[in-house]
Formats: C-alpha cells, sequence, structure tokens
C-alpha cells in the first residue's frame, strides 16, 4: 500500500480563499466565521480544493497591525473547525505566526470528536504501514497516528458506555431495594429511608452528566 494525501493544483481564486477562509473578521464571533464561510469550504472540501494544511481541519486566524497604516498580517488562534464533527474545537495548542500544527486536533480526536472521517485506513492498512514503519513516508506516519487517535478515541467511548451501563444497573438495585426499604421497613427510620432516596436521585444526576458529556 502506497498512502500520500492528493494534492491540488489550485487557481489564483482558490489560492486566496484558501487564505482567507482562515480570516476571522474583525467584531465576527467564532460561531459567526463558521456560518460565513461554511458553505464554500465544505464545497472545497468536498471537490479536493483545499491545501494540505486545511484538509482535515481548519485553524482561525485573526489579523494583527504592528503600526499604524501597516496592511497587518494573519496569526493562528486556538480554534478550529473540524470537518469530522462538523464544530468549533478549542486547543490549548495553535497560537502564534505558523500556518499549520500538526497536533492541533489530537486532544479532540482522541477523546470528543463523534466523527471518524480523520482515521481514513483501515485496520489492514495500519498493520500494513506499521509492519514497515522505518520506511514510511510523511503523509504514511500521519495516518497512522490519525489512526492510533481515533482508536483511543473509541476505547474512552467504549469504557464510558461500561460505565454508564453500571450505572444503570445500580439504580435499578438501588430502586428496588428503596422500596423493599419503603414497604417493609423493619424498624428503618425516616432518615435512613432519606439517605437512600438521595443516593438513588446522586448515582441518576452522575448518569445524567456522562450523558451530557457523550453529546458535546
Amino acid at each position: 500500500m502506497v498512502y500520500t494525501d492528493k494534492c491540488p493544483v489550485l487557481s489564483n481564486t482558490e489560492w486566496r480563499d484558501n487564505c482567507q477562509f482562515p480570516v476571522i473578521h474583525k467584531g465576527e464571533t467564532p460561531s459567526d466565521w463558521m456560518k460565513r464561510i461554511w458553505d464554500q469550504l465544505t464545497n472545497y472540501k468536498n471537490n479536493n480544493r483545499l491545501t494540505d494544511d486545511k484538509k482535515r481541519y481548519l485553524i482561525a486566524r485573526k489579523m494583527e497591525y504592528l503600526y499604524e497604516g501597516d496592511l497587518g498580517h494573519s496569526v493562528g488562534i486556538n480554534i478550529a473547525i473540524c470537518y469530522s464533527c462538523n464544530k468549533l474545537v478549542y486547543s490549548k495548542i495553535g497560537s502564534g505566526y505558523e500556518y499549520w500544527f500538526p497536533h492541533f486536533m489530537d486532544e479532540h480526536w482522541s477523546t470528543n470528536c463523534t466523527g471518524n472521517a480523520y482515521c481514513d485506513i483501515s485496520h489492514k492498512d495500519y498493520m500494513e504501514l506499521k509492519s514497515k514503519s522505518e520506511a514510511n513516508s510523511y503523509f504514511e506516519k500521519e495516518a497512522i497516528r490519525r489512526y492510533e487517535l481515533w482508536v483511543q478515541n473509541a476505547i474512552k467511548k467504549l469504557e464510558c458506555a461500561r460505565e454508564v451501563g453500571k450505572k444503570i444497573r445500580a439504580v435499578k438495585v438501588i430502586q428496588q431495594k428503596w422500596l423493599e426499604i419503603f414497604y417493609k421497613p423493619e424498624g428503618m427510620c425516616a432518615t435512613q429511608l432519606v439517605e437512600h432516596y438521595k443516593l438513588l436521585w446522586a448515582v441518576r444526576e452522575e448518569m445524567r452528566q456522562i450523558n451530557n458529556a457523550q453529546l458535546i
């Protein structure tokens, strides 16, 4: 297997658009910026008209001016659009003059991303590339890295699902025990009943927070 990103030959207009996509205008919020460029950005992405640094995500940039009359220059900030989940991502890395931060999305892709478009090789291809790791090209090494990030993400989601399952089983047990105690207290005082009831709702609240975290 030979893996490589397809590098398009762009027209002058396409180069100009690729340079302008990342720039957040003065007074724009990140959401406003995303809405403004989204349709054209999606069209370019679907038709392979984006430069290599914008193929899987787009890091936002803001204009800076050093003196009065300066034409300005764009500087990368810690916000990006992820094409896998179509969401804004805020990263701890990513601010300064560089146009491309190769590991900007690592934390998001390995934890919170709900899509998998960033992982573009199969397990078979991954094993084949790993078997010749000494001879891997830059693009092959990046494909391997993205696959391993996806594996981390999948493992964490599986662990979270197991935890939710445990909570569901715990709620059922507590509900059953509370009902048994309520109807057959056998000397249990009202204070103890309240404590069991608090425990039931504490578990339910924890489950709700876990479910909400999965949706973010």
